[in-house]
């Protein structure tokens, strides 16, 4: 029979959820925000609005706004509302409008102008040079149009021209008369912005296989007859350096290629050597790709990079998969969520079946970076995968692969590949090849495992695509763990065991299945009750897909859902692993609620027979609902619902639809 919770664990859980109702400060690039009590009214604005009366406030609150509420500020003229973090908002409207909102009634505290020190962070402006134009990267708090954006430019008097601008991102690329570059800082629709920066990729030297990585991640056997799976008919992006090589031999068989070049860039080598380690048909069997019947749409970074590249994918080839093995060149934005990372994460939260894979990059080994905190930007996105690199027998990480964590603590890189000395396609000519080094090389290989577990889950389903969260719970809850025991910052979750993957995605149909999806709200609880009926290992992975952060807020989790384990006989309770960002070299512990990252995972070496709850609460959801994916070792759930999810033919992706930009 199950027990009930002892008296002792009650007070523990009780005491936890008290401690947590504290509301924390609100920083803002650096600068703790300065809320003040007096009336709305008071507050000032020096330049023109979008309609010359427009403004933006701060609103803090108690508990997060519902949608309801939301739905009552946009009827009485409210124009936007965006998250700020740390149950802060920014309110955009009409000054008279603000004057007359009534916020007592809904856990309000504080409110605030908008500063123009909130909108950049330090250095981000004093830092450009003094040449006649600056690029940035700009957020607003509201959906804007190329030709939106230039008339409010200039009827605010700012020399700029507007780039490129993806509405549904609220993002836009700008290039600012250095005169101008305050002014911009003061515009109301502003929410934050940043420098743009070089891309770069790396290359490397000596010699090894795409097989033998293939063999590391244990994938090979996926080709045999048992499962006979080849990425045929799975689409993947390539966005790096330039075109690949499309008439390569190992792209074409019998008249047929499997490249196609979307970009106006040269061919590239390191653009063919990636898609190589992802698509190679094995023409030269050491450099067959993890994926050899898969179809390569390549773009080169610079025309399109980060959300803009993943976005036009999806709008003008249908991708869904897509790899991205480059980086920023300047010694800039280390462990920062920047303007570039939120975009990724509100691309992939728009639409949560986009799986994207990103090179954690190669400053482990250069001269004046630290050992841990380097990995740049957009490398630091929660809803992505970021690829670091092992060594070349893929025992350990390598010591160029750069480490995380991002700055507030959370786990990056997520997953490990072999990286060093990777033989695979040249573009010197048709039949030639190159060796390689870096986390470039590192993450086409996880993008190719990631095409057989999606091809595999197509094939279990009924030709359903795999969300972001699901793909990432069943990665991670397989992979094998490498450097200190648990989750680090340099291995992040392991290196990726494919054919585990796959097996788990085969076991969907099972009447028990390893994997369940499922849906929160604030402030509720699901539990899934099992038995185990001998002592065992086990291991627990739960994913989300979590909204864009403010990148100007030091604190990158938006939604936090928290995990625990308990054994109903004796109230034992098991908690995720945390790792400590002030101490990123030691070991991860399991004695908290884990409140930093959008992945949890429970471990525990040698489970001990019994009755036992698995509980998800939504400790803080800001949004209605949020859905998230489970993955388990041993058979958890009651059955599978995998098959709840929308069918890739009833897909809607309608919000990528971008004005003015694909």
């Amino acid at each position: 029979m199950v027990k009930k919770l002892s008296i002792v664990t009650i007070k523990v859980l009780l005491g936890l959820a008290l401690l947590d109702k504290s509301v924390s400060a609100l920083t803002l690039n650096g600068h703790e925000v300065d809320f003040k009590k007096e009336n709305i009214d008071t507050l000032t604005i020096k330049t023109r609005a979008l309609d010359n009366r427009h403004k933006a406030i701060i609103i803090k609150f108690d508990k997060p706004l519902d949608a309801k509420i939301k739905e009552k500020f946009f009827r009485e003229g409210v124009s936007s509302i965006i998250y700020a973090g740390e149950l802060s908002y920014y309110f955009y409207a009409k000054e008279s409008v603000l004057n007359k909102l009534d916020f007592e009634n809904y856990g309000f505290l504080e409110k605030t102008d908008m500063r123009s020190e909130y909108r950049v962070k330090d250095g981000g402006i004093a830092t450009f040079d003094s040449s006649a134009y600056q690029s940035f990267n700009v957020l607003f708090l509201v959906e804007l149009s190329k030709s939106e954006i230039e008339s409010y430019l200039l009827e605010n008097f700012v020399d700029a021209i507007v780039l490129k601008s993806l509405p549904s991102l609220r993002e836009a690329k700008l290039k600012v008369a250095a005169s101008d570059v305050e002014k911009l800082k003061q515009l109301p629709i502003i929410q934050y912005m940043d420098k743009s920066l070089s891309l770069v990729t790396v290359n490397g030297k000596k010699e090894t296989r795409n097989k033998t990585t293939a063999n590391n991640l244990n994938l090979t056997t996926l080709w045999s007859n048992s499962y006979n799976l080849n990425g045929e008919n799975m689409d993947i992006g390539v966005v790096d350096g330039g075109n690949v090589l499309a008439t390569h031999q190992e792209f074409n068989e019998d008249g047929i290629r499997r490249v196609i070049n979307r970009s106006n860039s040269d061919v590239n080598s390191h653009s063919t050597h990636v898609a190589g380690t992802i698509a190679a048909d094995g023409d030269k069997s050491r450099a067959r790709g993890m994926a050899n019947k898969s179809v390569i749409y390549s773009y080169g970074f610079s025309e399109v990079a980060f959300a803009e590249s993943i976005l036009k994918l999806y709008r003008k080839d249908g991708v869904l998969l897509s790899n991205h093995s480059y980086g920023y060149s300047d010694k800039i934005r280390l462990g920062e969520y920047d303007s570039d990372a939120a975009s990724q994460d509100a691309a992939v939260s728009n639409n949560p079946f986009l799986n994207v894979f990103q090179a954690a990059g190669n400053d482990g080994d250069v001269s004046g970076y630290a050992d841990f905190g380097i990995i740049k930007g957009p490398g630091n996105s929660k809803n992505i995968f970021t690829i670091g690199a092992l060594n070349i027998n893929s025992t350990s990480v390598a010591s160029l692969s750069s480490a995380g964590p991002v700055n507030d603590g959370r786990i990056k890189p997520d997953l490990v590949a072999r990286g060093e000395y990777i033989n695979s396609t040249s573009s010197n000519s048709d039949d030639s090849y190159a060796t390689m080094s870096g986390t470039s090389m590192a993450t086409p290989a996880a993008t190719g495992a990631a095409a057989l577990i999606m091809q595999q889950y197509k094939r279990t389903t009924g030709r359903y695509d795999i969300r972001h969260d699901l793909l990432k719970s069943i990665m991670i809850n397989t992979a094998v763990d490498k450097g200190t025991v648990g989750p680090d910052y340099k291995a992040g979750f392991g290196m990726i065991d494919a054919k585990a993957a796959v097996d788990v995605v085969k076991a969907i149909k099972n009447r028990n299945s390893l994997v369940s999806t499922d849906t929160l709200s604030n402030n509720t609880k699901n539990r899934y009750s099992f038995q185990v009926t001998q002592n065992t290992p086990f291991k627990t992975t739960i994913s989300w897909v979590d909204q864009a952060a403010n990148p100007a807020n030091s604190a990158t989790l938006v939604n936090d859902l928290d995990m625990i384990l308990i054994n109903s006989d004796s109230g034992k309770i098991y908690y995720p692993y945390t790792l400590d960002k002030n101490n990123p070299d030691t070991k991860a512990v399991t004695d908290k609620p884990n409140r930093v990252d959008n992945i949890e995972q429970i471990e525990i070496s040698n489970l001990p027979k019994g009755n036992y709850e698995l509980q998800i609460t939504g400790h803080q959801i800001i949004s209605p609902s949020q859905d998230f994916a489970i993955a388990s070792n041993i058979e958890i759930f009651q059955n599978s619902n995998i098959g709840m999810l929308r069918a890739s033919k009833l897909r809607n992706f309608a919000k990528v639809i971008d004005r003015g930009i694909l």
